[in-house]
């Protein structure tokens, strides 16, 4: 047949049945009619395709002058009428009625496609009524008569009366933006061909609105008893607002993920990578910051992301971190905090944390990581140090003991001899020893007063090593603090009246104060003795104490003095052992012996004990106030 029709091409026969074709495509009033006459265009040799398709649809033609495209309704619409010969003969003798028939679907798609009331019945009643009832939008369209709607859906989703439909063509209710490619589907059932895709649409309610339909179209214009294209369509208008806005919350998510500093890996259930951020491909070094996971289909050799991962991570200097990362894969196990130490000297933290989606027992794994080089570096460094720190420290502990072990053994030795000259010179001193000269008795007090003082020195000398080695024993007891420190101050009351300096006790009722009573005494007559000592004759000094606030907390002492005062640059080193101010020989106006520059050291010492505090404000030339803090009760005991 096929031949015999070229023999009719060559010899110039077949203009009698274009003339047909064309007469006919004049004659169509349907756009069934006018696609049964591209079908038969589609017949004639030289012609390797004809069809009704969308203008953006792609051209895959060799040669383009062999191709001719002719619109095909309103261009909004965006239909053309596809010519492929294969022969310029055939392209010369049948280019006519291409054309006329293009003209033909042009005028029968434009025509006015009007609302016509259904059938009054669609083949048994049962039928009828499961139509009528249907959730889904049922449209029937007559190409030779209009459309209809078939279910009551129609009413309750775009709130039309299907009984009474707007008078209007039924693409006037399709969305401009969605008109072709309705219309393309409409062409497509038109031609006998029932599409499997779905077609999202847009379709006006009563109100104004747009409700999103998912249709299927169904043709049965070749069924004589039918003769109609019927479109089926679900309204998806929240599930596809849900997807929308699912999608911008994945795309924010995506830039987010994008923007991190830290690495994100996703793992599946079967350890492939599905998602690598940029920083992940950066922590890794895997030479893939360009590429995304995801890939087109058509790539011949799309990118072993889970190969990649294995290679960065097989750059590991410690095998083990290796073994512990698949044993984590493996057992679907929560790693916190692993630091993975690289070869090239870098260090990342590493988290795994398994994930789980609805309905999976198993989501796959998300990785986390961490550039922490920067912070290793700066802890080992301050390992380091510490280290050091720590050898020098106790080097220091282990000196400090050795001395205060020679301190106390050099004491001790001493303290003897020491007071058998004490003793002696009291013997030599006594009357019943014997007569003594002037200059004989001038020097026995010399040498008992220099002796006295070097063993007070030993005694504070003891005393603070034992503390400071923790070894001293308090014997707490209650203990009436105003009575000790009216003892503690009549002792010193004699020195003070020599100086011509008055001496005050000012001393409130309180609560007993648990309290080793002979080391308290001791501290109260170091600050009194100084206190004295540094204040020039005419001057005052004043005892205050009373219970501190809120009652039952313990006790406050003051030793206040109007004497020399200490200069702002000595009063840091106060505390420290042999220091004297750097103004107590000039400022008093008066010749003293000298301290050892140890009673403020060892008073802190035993008030630190007690679980108190001492602390002293004073100023150049106007005096200085020493004040203690002791709690009720002894924090702790000295050993």
């Amino acid at each position: 047949m096929r031949g015999e029709t070229d023999r009719l091409v060559d010899t110039g026969l077949i203009e009698g049945a274009v003339v047909d074709l064309v007469i006919r495509a004049g004659n169509a009033t349907t756009v069934v009619a006018a696609q049964r006459l591209v079908a038969e265009l589609r017949g004639f040799s030289g012609v390797r395709a004809a069809e009704i398709v969308p203008a953006l649809h792609p051209v895959s033609v060799g040669d383009l002058d062999m191709l001719e495209r002719l619109p095909v309704g309103p261009a909004q619409w965006g239909q053309e009428l596809r010519v492929e010969f294969s022969a310029a003969p055939a392209r010369a003798g049948l280019l006519a009625a291409a054309a006329e028939i293009a003209a033909a679907a042009d005028r029968v798609l434009a025509a006015a496609c009007q609302p016509v009331p259904p059938p009054p019945m669609l083949g048994a009643p049962l039928a009828w009524a499961i139509t009528a009832g249907a959730r889904a939008l049922i449209i029937s369209v007559d190409p030779a008569r209009g459309w209809s709607a078939l279910s009551d859906s129609f009413t309750t989703v775009l709130g039309h009366d299907r009984h009474r439909p707007p008078d209007c063509r039924l693409l006037d209710l399709v969305h401009p933006d969605d008109r072709p490619a309705a219309v393309g589907l409409f062409l497509a059932c038109c031609a006998g061909r029932s599409p499997e895709q779905k077609l999202d649409v847009r379709m006006g309610t009563h109100d104004g609105d747009w409700r999103t339909i998912e249709v299927v179209a169904r043709s049965f214009v070749d069924d004589e008893q039918v003769g109609t294209v019927v479109f089926f369509g679900i309204d998806v208008t929240w599930q596809r607002e849900t997807e929308r806005k699912a999608r911008l919350e994945q795309q924010q998510l995506a830039r987010l993920v994008e923007t991190m500093s830290d690495g994100l890996l996703l793992l599946d259930d079967r350890g492939q990578v599905t998602l690598a951020n940029r920083a992940a491909h950066r922590l890794l070094d895997t030479g893939m910051l360009e590429l995304s996971p995801e890939h087109d289909p058509d790539d011949a050799a799309p990118p072993d992301w889970a190969t990649v991962i294995e290679q960065s991570v097989a750059r590991l200097g410690e095998a083990s971190h290796v073994e512990r990362l698949r044993t984590g894969f493996r057992t679907r196990r929560a790693v916190v905090g692993e630091e993975m130490a690289f070869e090239n000297g870098r260090v990342l933290e590493l988290d795994l944390v398994p994930v789980s989606a609805p309905g999976q027992a198993d989501g796959g794994t998300l990785v986390h990581l961490r550039d922490v080089t920067a912070r290793v570096t700066l802890r080992r460094g301050l390992e380091e140090r510490s280290r050091g720190l720590e050898e020098r420290n106790q080097a220091l502990i282990e000196a400090t003991a050795l001395n205060n072990e020679f301190v106390a053994t050099v004491s001790h030795e001493l303290r003897g001899p020491l007071s058998s000259v004490v003793a002696f010179s009291h013997l030599l001193g006594d009357l019943a020893s014997g007569d003594l000269t002037e200059d004989q008795r001038t020097y026995l007090d010399v040498i008992d007063r220099n002796a006295n003082r070097l063993l007070r020195l030993i005694e504070d000398l003891l005393l603070l090593s034992r503390l400071e080695a923790r070894t001293l024993q308090l014997k707490p007891m209650p203990t009436r603090l105003p009575e000790l420190l009216s003892v503690a101050v009549t002792e010193r009351i004699p020195a003070a009246d020599a100086a011509g300096i008055e001496l005050v006790l000012e001393c409130l009722d309180g609560p007993d104060l648990v309290c080793d009573d002979t080391r308290i005494h001791q501290v109260v007559d170091n600050l009194v003795s100084n206190a004295v000592k540094f204040t020039p004759s005419g001057g005052r000094v004043t005892v205050r104490a009373g219970p501190s606030a809120p009652p039952g907390d313990g006790w406050t002492i003051a030793v206040a003095d109007s004497g020399v005062g200490i200069p702002a640059a000595d009063l840091p080193r106060l505390f420290s052992a042999f220091f004297r101010g750097s103004n107590v020989t000039a400022a008093v106006g008066r010749h003293f012996m000298p301290g050892t520059g140890l009673g403020l050291v060892v008073s802190r010492a035993i008030v630190e004990l007690h679980g108190g505090s001492i602390s002293v404000a004073s100023t150049e030339g106007v005096g200085t106030t020493v004040s203690l803090s002791l709690p009720t009760r002894p924090a702790r005991n000295g050993g």
